[in-house]
Order: structure tokens, then sequence, then C-alpha cells
């Protein structure tokens, strides 16, 4: 009986003289193969173990459709495999990759069953012991069940859905960043008009020589499912700014259910995938994420996002959804703030300002007297190091607009601004430009007592 390793057959497979890729992926396990790339560049397809033997068994239990065509005609085979191929996902792929199909089964046939002829691309050589002989062979190279648990199951790390969140500039992108790189991250930013489609991934159109051609085009979601299957010991991170920007359960549609985590780290729950579409690119790109054709989250796959709580155009998370994050609050307080001066006019002479200074004073003022909530107070880095290098820019273009039309909007205005000389956002940015104190007389006092206090320190 021939007992070569998996990887060594699928070696000799790839030496058989045509024009088509063949290779071995430990992975699901699976078979990765190519067309001709006649047309352009190859393009790959995968088909696993399981997926194998089922195609020779359904060749075996209808034998006498298939004999008598053992020499390859396109149209004939395309038949062939529609009608008699049982699983759904190989049957669709032969209708478009009917030679390629062919290909990979008169390898394997070719080479299990040692046949001594030259191989020839478009014969092949089938009987019903052949048959028997390529299916008793693959099967003796599908792992156990423990195995391949142990497999998926070697990661080590943490498992985590964590939501960031608090005042805008509190770093909450920062505290992201200190953990993730380009490497082992996938980032996506929600807004108002993100859909499941956009996170997850859909068939879309492309051209090409041939014209318009429809192909699954994976999101953020796919796309880091695919990082983590390439190496199941390493941590990856689907970083989500903004989450609240969008209805997030909305967007996570049925894979919400998939952030529930078992004890260790991987989805607690499964769950089918409705889009064939999808599936054949998680079988090509990720095998290792789907378990009896339904998928988890792997444990070494991990959720990050951001939240801005203040802002006006977030959307309520239901309890639900929310059951299933860690929330992490960033305060205001920082022991590091981005280094810039503001300068800010007095009769008694100009004061020199830090950005630390300016915005302890705004955020003392409108949480003692105005009642400001926290999560609508200056973070630390509401502007940054770059922003501070024009600081006039800064504080008209982003501090004061903040200021006036977001947190003092309904009343209260005058507790920052001397609003009996500027009534106005546009003439309290013009004072701004032409270097004139803008600032109320209560937030002066307040400003010049925690200057002294400093120079005291």
């Amino acid at each position: 009986m021939f007992d070569k390793r998996m990887d060594e057959f699928a070696m000799e497979c790839k030496a058989l003289d045509d024009s088509m890729d063949f290779s071995y992926l430990n992975l699901a396990p699976s078979i990765s193969f190519s067309n001709t790339g006649r047309r352009g560049e190859p393009k790959y397809f995968s088909i696993s173990l399981t997926q194998l033997i089922s195609v020779f068994e359904d060749i075996n239990a209808h034998f006498d459709e298939f004999e008598p065509n053992q020499h390859y005609v396109e149209g004939t085979w395309r038949d062939l495999f529609s009608h008699y191929l049982t699983n759904e996902i190989v049957n669709a792929l032969s209708t478009v990759q009917t030679l390629p199909l062919f290909s990979v089964i008169n390898k394997v046939n070719h080479i299990v069953n040692g046949i001594e002829e030259p191989f020839i691309l478009k014969t092949m050589a089938l009987s019903p012991v052949r048959i028997s002989n390529v299916v008793s062979y693959l099967k003796t190279q599908l792992p156990s069940n423990e195995e391949y648990l142990k497999s998926i199951s070697n990661f080590t790390g943490i498992s985590e859905n964590k939501i960031y969140y608090g005042a805008p500039g509190t770093g909450k992108s920062h505290r992201i960043e200190q953990r993730v790189n380009n490497n082992n991250s996938v980032r996506t930013v929600f807004h108002t008009d993100t859909q499941n489609s956009d996170f997850v991934g859909c068939l879309k159109p492309s051209m090409s020589e041939r014209g318009i051609e429809y192909s699954f085009r994976p999101g953020p979601f796919c796309l880091a499912l695919k990082k983590a299957s390439l190496d199941s010991s390493k941590s990856i991170y689907l970083v989500i700014e903004e989450i609240n920007r969008a209805t997030a359960a909305a967007v996570f549609g049925e894979t919400f259910q998939l952030l529930d985590r078992a004890d260790n780290g991987r989805s607690q729950y499964s769950i089918d995938i409705t889009d064939p579409d999808m599936q054949t690119y998680l079988e090509e790109h990720a095998p290792n994420v789907l378990k009896g054709g339904r998928l988890f989250i792997p444990a070494n796959l991990s959720f990050l996002a951001t939240m801005n709580s203040s802002d006006q155009a977030v959307m309520p998370m239901d309890s639900a959804f929310k059951r299933r994050w860690q929330f992490e609050y960033v305060s205001l307080e920082s022991v590091e703030y981005p280094q810039g001066d503001f300068t800010i006019s007095d009769p008694t002479g100009d004061l020199i300002v830090s950005w630390e200074s300016l915005s302890k004073t705004i955020n003392m003022l409108l949480s003692e007297q105005e009642h400001i909530p926290e999560d609508r107070l200056l973070g630390p880095w509401f502007v940054s190091t770059n922003e501070l290098a024009n600081p006039i820019e800064a504080l008209a273009g982003k501090i004061v607009m903040y200021l006036w039309e977001d947190v003092l909007r309904h009343g209260g205005r005058d507790t920052i601004f001397n609003t009996d000389v500027y009534p106005t956002l546009y003439k309290l940015v013009n004072g701004i430009k032409s270097n004139e104190n803008i600032f109320s007389d209560t937030f002066i006092s307040e400003l010049k007592s925690l200057l002294d206090a400093e120079v005291g320190e």
C-alpha cells in the first residue's frame, strides 16, 4: 500500500508535467492548486482532504458514468462533476475550474497507484481498485480530532475583547498602539454607514481582460482571521477605532455570537457560514478557523476597540453586545503631555502657558462650575505636538471650536470666554488671531493661580 507522508506525496504530484501548480497545506489539511494562468496570472484554489475523499467516493459510487469518459472533454466532465459531486463547495468550484480539479484527481490517482505509464494531463486511468487505494491512503493522512484540536490550541497568550473608552484625547488609540504593529494587526474605523458586508466581506465586481468579474473581497474581520490562521501561536489583533460610531451589533451581525470566549480563549460557540463565497475564502486562506464547516474565532485573535462616549454621533450598544466585551476607562490623568506653549494676552503682561496648564485650567472650570462630565473634558492628547507647533491654529481651529460648539453649546460659555466682547465664534476666532485676550476674568484668575502654584513647586 502507498504509505508516503502527505508532504512527500504532494511533491511528487507537483513534479508531474503540466502547467498547473500542486502543493500541500498542512493547516486544514488541504491541497492547494492553480489553473493554467493562460489568461493572466494563475489563480489558486484549495480542496481539503475530506473534500477530496468525497470526490473519489462520489466517482466510485457512479463509476459506470465516469469509466467511459476517462479522456478529458471539458463539457462532459463539467456535467459529470455537476451531477455527481455531493460536496456543494467542490461542486461549485468544478463548474468554473473543471480542468484544474480534473488535474488534481488525476495526479493523486497516478501517484498513489504508482502508475508506470507517463502521466498525461487529460487522460485518467481510473478503476474501482485504484479509487479504493486513493481513499484508503487519504484517510490515513487525516489527523485525529484530538491532534487537530491540539494543533489549533497551542496559543499561550491572552485572548480578549476590550474597549478603551474615555474623553477625547486621553490616549485610547495610543494604548492600543503600544500593543500592536503592522505585522500583528488589522485595523478599521467604524462610521455611521459601516455595514456587515464592509466588516466581514462580500462579493464585489472587478475588471479583467475578460470584462467584469465577481470575487469575494474580504473585510477586516476575514483578513484578521486569515492573519491569525497563519501562525496559531502568535497574538493577532483586530483593532476597531470609534466602535460606537456604527451600530456595532448590526455590523458584527451573526459573528458577534463568536465573541463569547471559552476557557482556552477560543469562541465558546461556533456558527454556520451563510455566505458560500466567504466559506470558500476561509477554506482557502484560513482553514483552521473552521471545524465541521462551522466558524469560530481562534484563541490567538483578540479584538481591541476605542470608544468616545462624549461623541454626539454615537450609536447605543445593546446589553447583549456589551456583555461580550471588557471595558477599560482611560482617564484624564497623565504623566505626559505633548509639548507646546500658548501666549495669552493680559494687562499685567503676556502669559506663556503650556498646553498642560491651559487644559487643566479649562477642565477644572468646566467640571467644578459647569458640572461637565469627565468624558467631555480635554484629554492630554486632545492636540498633538505637531499641532502645538502652531499654537494659534491649534487654539482657534480645534480647542476653542470644540469647547464652543460641543461642550458649551447649551450654556456656560462665559465661564471660559469673554462673551461680552466675543459673543460669537467668528469674533472669538478673530480675537485669537489678533492676539487679543478672549478668555474670561474667571479663567485668567484660575490660570494665574495654577501657574503660581507650579512656580512654588
